[in-house]
């Protein structure tokens, strides 16, 4: 550390994951005991991610039917003179009849020849604007790649200030529905449905909402804090699809077995504590929790685990809800 007893110039290269091993565990031991600087550090971190999730807006299923209603504007094949220019008339009566005004197609008339250009010069704008318009679409619909943070001090900083606690940052989302008491809990699931994240069908025996907020300038991570008779999850959500092959610090490949739970595709970022993340249709959903292995799995299998659908159609789905998004918003 630089110039005094907080991170200093520290900081952007610790977010960025560009220290040294014993630098990065020096500069994490210290932020594990000075609030100003873990403040800092999470919001340097959520800069980061805001910039990789900027675009993010959850597909339309709809979007296929406006496509369709879009083709079928197109003119048929019989009707289009760009493939059939040279269709003989009803007088047709052989291959060397001979041709007159306003029947045959080299009569000689002017006009004719400009009309039927025009139409054909119609029919190509359209059938090109559509193609355009879906590999736009295409390219708009890429989804932003999530990496969640491997370190034990980051996960054992969540796990610290789980629930209502002073130093959490983001925005509190209970405060906002002004619920308390027994309704919290399934006030907050239906607010995490309603408004496109992934929630689960249930909650594990005893386990309770304690918190719930959304971080970063636009709300990009979803937190949900989860206490219970076995102790504390948190539990995180960010549009977007998982990384393949996590790293962990600079360069360095991460260990990562699979966890086995029906329905999903679950992987173990770290044990102490226990750290996993898996896809969700298109938000990653990852969990740091200090509950035993059999709760874990229960919390795990309360949350969707559908993959991500990299096809060309959900995707062209994904880019057509950011246009209609960025269109919606103030």
């Amino acid at each position: 550390m630089s110039g005094g007893s907080h991170l200093g110039s520290w900081l952007s290269a610790l977010a960025d994951g560009q220290l040294a091993p014993a630098e990065t565990e020096r500069a994490l031991s210290h932020v594990a005991v000075c609030l100003a600087c873990a403040r800092e550090l999470d919001a340097a971190r959520a800069a980061r991610r805001a910039l990789t999730s900027a675009r993010d807006v959850q597909p339309d299923p709809a979007l296929v039917q406006r496509l369709m209603a879009l083709q079928a504007s197109i003119p048929p094949a019989d009707s289009d003179p760009l493939r059939s220019p040279l269709r003989p008339g009803p007088a047709y009566s052989g291959a060397w009849a001979p041709a007159y005004a306003g029947d045959a197609d080299y009569s000689g008339n002017l006009a004719r020849r400009a009309r039927r250009g025009r139409a054909a010069r119609l029919a190509a704008f359209g059938a090109g604007g559509l193609g355009m318009l879906g590999l736009t679409l295409f390219a708009l619909g890429d989804s932003p790649v999530v990496s969640p943070d491997l370190s034990a001090q980051a996960s054992m900083s969540l796990l610290g200030r789980a629930g209502q606690h002073e130093a959490a940052p983001g925005e509190d989302v209970l405060a906002r529905l002004d619920v308390g008491g027994q309704g919290t809990t399934a006030e907050a699931l239906a607010w995490v449905a309603e408004n496109g994240w992934v929630a689960p069908t249930g909650l594990p025996d005893g386990f309770q909402v304690s918190a719930l907020r959304l971080l970063g300038d636009e709300g990009q991570v979803l937190e949900i804090d989860l206490t219970g008779p076995h102790g504390t999850a948190v539990v995180r959500q960010q549009v977007g699809r998982l990384q393949a092959g996590v790293t962990a610090g600079a360069g360095t490949t991460a260990a990562v077995s699979a966890v086995q739970v029906p329905g999903h595709d679950v992987v173990l970022l770290a044990q102490d504590p226990a750290h996993v993340a898996w896809q969700a249709d298109d938000v990653v959903v990852d969990v740091v929790a200090e509950v035993p292995d059999d709760v874990l799995a229960d919390l795990v299998a309360a949350f969707p685990g559908r993959g991500y659908d990299a096809g060309v159609l959900p995707r062209i789905a994904r880019g057509w809800t950011n246009v209609t998004g960025a269109i919606a918003s103030p």
